[in-house]
């Protein structure tokens, strides 16, 4: 793709963004509306970040265009539900375009060095050197917005015969990084080490090249299609083609929900419950949709706890020598797989993560305990390339010690209280859902901040996921619980009486049936659009007729009444125990209705 011209690289400006995938792109848009100076320095040659250069052939997005895409700028309603990467990566391009961003955007721009000036008016110098190794630029900022993604640095494990300590025996290993096309794996024996994602499409492809695949599995994995399709029940074919991250709804889910069943996470271990149970009921096996094998211990299969798997395409392959749902069940309901195709082997074996390799074997441990039926680890493996799907680092050692990290930012995971002149965007990633739209709000909410137009956010943070303490990767959310807390934070999250008065009973309607959609919080409050209304009338609208009536009741009514049952009950326990307290002599604080109540009075006094 070719990219218009830049504007020279200025000494002074009001914001330098570091980084040119997608949450530096929103970053941009929003930084420029508010009439700022921008600067964007992206290292490589084109804009798009992992979307662009760390694809590999057959890839899409596991999260919908719904989702995906940001809130005033969307794909039409008859592109497809999960866009390849490199579709993705021109609908990047064209958003750069339609809000005029390409002259902010410095490619080949690799900021080497940032550190503190002092200086009130701009106090960030960075160091900005384009290509490899040539003229080196200073550029002094008000602010600094860094959104290099978690995605960057692979992070390679240390195994003994493999990554270190190699013999001439050691197979041949790449990261997952350096993994672009079948041609790489073609007719080999592949052992591929780790099972997010990504792991899962190597290994998918890798039986499609006629490879032998072993796949290496540490705790486990939660398979989860990304789209909700191809169950048969009692003879009928459920085939609705829904994209599973536009099914929870918002009320009495994320919105309007009573602080103490926030704090609890009932609603996920209620939701993780019901669906364990209805998946055995689908498909024999709760482990995960149609997952025999590599799965978690029982205690952690949940969007409470880890990252849904959305990559399903490898599971018929997984499946294969651990399948054994009865008859009986199968006549009454189960999952149904496309038709095996011709390959070398038809199965991926799971085996535990090795320890180490001895004469180009790899030595496996036994398999967890929950895990007894895997058994291939008792086989010999000799893998002629080993692909480590291990994920990524972040590196700081470009930033000067005074400036924090995204795991040290206490304000909703972009900011220190103390220092609103630095943002981290698009560092914390969703169990269900997608980086691009909670890097849009993150923006908008640091743009609020900085500015100082709204207060920093004090109200406990109920979103994190809840990752075992000894796990790499602790940046985890709940999507939707996450996005709605944003909303309130900056006085988007629209109510209901808000929203009737606004723009009708129908986007009332969709409102509550819907999603946590981006689009839904510029219907009020800082960012109205106008262009929201009619979003959400088309495109969102279409989320919901999409599952008809009997999914609407299934996924949207009996979930909404349970919650709002839930809810009610804490608030009526909740004021309960605040009048007894004030009986007794026991001090507590304002009650949640007292709270609606008075802040009611204010708003009627007001208008």
């Amino acid at each position: 793709m070719v990219n218009p011209p830049t504007q020279p690289l200025p000494e002074y400006t009001d914001v330098l963004i570091v980084g040119g995938g997608p949450s530096g792109i929103v970053a941009l848009k929003y930084a420029l509306a508010e009439g700022w100076s921008a600067v964007l320095a992206e290292t490589e040659s084109e804009i798009g970040g992992t979307f662009r250069w760390r694809a590999y052939e057959n890839a899409e997005l596991v999260s919908s265009k719904q989702l995906t895409c940001f809130s005033d700028f969307r794909y039409p309603l008859s592109a497809p539900d999960h866009p390849s990467l490199p579709d993705f990566v021109g609908y990047l391009h064209d958003y750069a375009s339609h809000f005029d961003l390409w002259p902010s955007i410095h490619l080949t721009m690799r900021v080497t060095r940032l550190e503190c000036t002092g200086s009130a008016a701009h106090p960030h110098r960075a160091t900005l050197e384009r290509g490899g190794g040539g003229q080196r630029h200073v550029v002094c900022a008000t602010r600094v917005i860094v959104t290099t993604g978690l995605h960057v640095t692979p992070n390679i494990p240390t195994i003994p015969g493999l990554t270190v300590k190699r013999t001439p025996a050691s197979p041949a290993f790449i990261h997952s990084s350096a993994y672009t096309s079948r041609s790489q794996v073609r007719d080999k024996d592949v052992l591929v080490l780790g099972c997010g994602e990504t792991g899962m499409d190597v290994a998918y492809e890798s039986v499609l090249s006629d490879a032998r695949v072993w796949l290496g599995v540490r705790s486990g994995f939660l398979s989860f299609p990304k789209v909700l399709n191809n169950f048969r029940v009692l003879g009928a074919t459920f085939d609705g083609n829904l994209p599973i991250d536009g099914l929870i709804t918002n009320l009495f889910e994320t919105a309007y929900v009573h602080p103490w069943v926030a704090a609890s996470h009932l609603r996920w271990f209620v939701s993780d419950a019901v669906i364990r149970g209805v998946l055995w009921a689908l498909t024999g096996t709760t482990a995960g949709c149609n997952q025999w094998a590599g799965e978690l211990p029982r205690e952690r299969q949940g969007r409470a706890y880890v990252f849904l798997n959305k990559s399903a395409r490898a599971m018929q392959f997984i499946n294969a020598p651990h399948f054994r749902l009865s008859r009986l069940h199968q006549w009454f309901a189960h999952y149904i797989d496309p038709p095996l195709p011709t390959v070398r082997q038809p199965s991926i074996d799971v085996v535990p993560f090795p320890t180490r390799f001895e004469d180009g074997r790899a030595m496996f441990p036994p398999p967890p305990e929950h895990r007894r039926n895997e058994t291939a680890w008792q086989r010999e493996c000799r893998p002629d390339l080993v692909v480590l799907c291990t994920g990524y680092r972040q590196e700081w050692d470009w930033m000067d010690s005074s400036y924090a990290t995204p795991d040290r930012c206490d304000v909703r995971g972009i900011c220190r209280s103390d220092d609103l002149s630095v943002a981290f965007i698009g560092f914390l990633r969703p169990g269900v859902g997608a980086i691009p739209p909670m890097a849009e709000m993150q923006a908008q909410l640091f743009m609020q901040l900085t500015t100082a137009r709204v207060p920093v956010p004090s109200s406990p943070e109920t979103y994190h996921l809840l990752h075992s303490p000894t796990a790499r990767i602790q940046y985890g959310v709940d999507y939707s619980t996450y996005m709605a807390q944003l909303a309130r934070d900056m006085g988007a999250a629209p109510g209901l009486r808000q929203l009737w008065r606004a723009h009708g009973a129908f986007v009332v309607f969709v409102y509550c049936f819907g999603a946590a959609f981006p689009t839904f919080y510029r219907l009020t409050g800082p960012y109205r659009s106008d262009a929201a209304r009619e979003i959400v009338c088309t495109e969102l609208w279409d989320t919901i007729r999409r599952r008809g009536v009997i999914g609407n009741i299934f996924m949207g009514v009996i979930p909404m009444a349970f919650y709002a049952l839930i809810n009610l009950c804490a608030a009526v326990a909740e004021f309960a125990y605040v009048r007894a307290a004030s009986v007794v002599g026991i001090k507590a604080g304002e009650s949640q209705v007292d709270k609606y109540l008075r802040e009611r009075r204010v708003r009627i006094k007001a208008a």
